[in-house]
């Protein structure tokens, strides 16, 4: 089962856990499924026209407890695991402060420059600080698989590892007002060098307009 495209290792695993949860849901379906099956014709009422009472059994009692409390817990581990790759900040991580208002977004980097556009090196770690300017938002990188809701008057942290060149949606998914669906953006990752060079520049033209080095989409 393939899901959306996928830029890095944590939309795999992402998309892991989700595949896990699916097949879960699909086998115990047609448990169920079989289960009343037998259940319709074996005690079907022409083969037992008077009801009688069934002991309970706590053998079974047991089992149909035990399951899905085994089935829940190794959800949440797999997607805890996921999920801690998008929180947990590691050393060297780049700040980018990302400012969602209606209905636009907008970065900022530690030298103080701003873009509408998000840029990106590859390869380096983004620790990015999203806040609210009005109400509630959020940002969300679809083929990274990575969403963080942008609340007023606080700051959250998202993770995210640059590991392929290309050029990536931003989107709203938090309802937020009129123009909504109009909300959204690009993240551009950059070769290393041609971030360096921009970043590092006064302007905030589109290093794209000027660099020699394909971007694959």
């Amino acid at each position: 089962m393939r899901l959306l495209p996928y830029a890095l290792n944590h939309a795999r695993a992402v998309d892991d856990v989700m595949r896990f949860m699916v097949i879960a849901d699909i086998i115990l379906f047609l448990i169920v499924i079989v289960v009343m099956l037998v259940f319709v014709f074996k005690y079907n009422h022409t083969k037992h026209s008077r009801a009688t009472s069934i002991p309970g059994s706590v053998p079974l009692e047991i089992i149909w407890t035990v399951i899905p409390t085994v089935l829940v817990l190794a959800m949440f581990y797999v997607g805890w695991v996921a999920y801690l790759q998008i929180r947990d900040v590691p050393k060297g991580a780049m700040p980018v402060r990302v400012f969602a208002r209606q209905w636009s977004y907008s970065f900022e980097y530690t030298n103080g420059k701003r873009t509408d556009t998000l840029y990106v090196p590859e390869g380096k770690p983004i620790d990015f600080l999203i806040t609210s300017m009005d109400v509630i938002h959020s940002f969300y990188i679809p083929a990274f698989r990575e969403k963080q809701d942008a609340l007023p008057d606080r700051w959250r942290h998202m993770v995210l590892y640059p590991e392929k060149l290309g050029v990536y949606d931003i989107v709203c998914t938090q309802y937020c007002g009129l123009d909504h669906a109009l909300m959204k953006t690009k993240m551009i990752i950059l070769p290393d060098s041609t971030f360096d060079s921009w970043i590092n520049s006064s302007s905030t033209a589109d290093p794209l307009a000027v660099s020699t080095k394909a971007i694959y989409y």
